[in-house]
């Protein structure tokens, strides 16, 4: 079975991939292995689980020069670290792949800003409620942790990283050090 490392290896040399040609190069890849053909609702909890980690993140089919038809297509997330399949290079001569592989990284930003955003609601709120007495700091500091390590992948990672939301991120540091020094 195709794993999520060789899932991310295949979508970071492929740059753009949609659903149905990852579901084609994992029954190629199965055959070629002499594996059993994957079902493909576990290739798709296997996508799931790989943007659930950020090694793929999803993208609108707006962003994609020549986009393969499909309404859900896939680039290497921010956190991606694949291993490419030796059995792809013969897989994608004998699959011929629609278009030209690349995207628009605005659009790509433009999906993740709004998500980050909400992020960080939700966590100032919990910081609000800690210093509210209502959580325990170890939740809000655990929340921070987890937040920062993913805007830190994604600064690394998007072009023009993602401004303003470092300070905001260093303003709820200094918060939670403050409601920490207060108990």
């Amino acid at each position: 079975m195709l794993t999520t490392e060789e899932l991310s290896g295949i979508v970071e040399v492929m740059v753009v991939v949609s659903e149905e040609e990852i579901i084609d190069i994992a029954q190629e890849l199965a055959y070629l292995r002499d594996d059993e053909s994957p079902d493909p609702e576990d290739l798709m909890q296997l996508i799931t689980s790989a943007m659930k980690i950020h090694w793929l993140e999803p993208i609108p089919s707006t962003a994609v020069l020549n986009s393969p038809q499909s309404s859900i297509l896939y680039i290497a997330g921010s956190a991606s670290f694949g291993t490419v399949p030796p059995e792809l290079s013969e897989i994608m001569d004998t699959i011929e792949f629609e278009g030209c592989r690349s995207f628009d990284w605005d659009v790509v930003t433009s999906n993740i800003i709004p998500d980050m955003s909400r992020k960080l609601d939700r966590l100032e709120a919990l910081v609000k409620d800690a210093a509210d007495g209502a959580v325990v700091i170890e939740k809000p500091e655990t929340e921070y942790s987890e937040l920062f390590n993913l805007y830190y992948d994604y600064d690394f990672w998007l072009p023009d990283g993602l401004p303003g939301i470092g300070l905001i991120l260093e303003d709820i540091s200094q918060r939670l050090k403050e409601i920490k020094e207060a108990d």
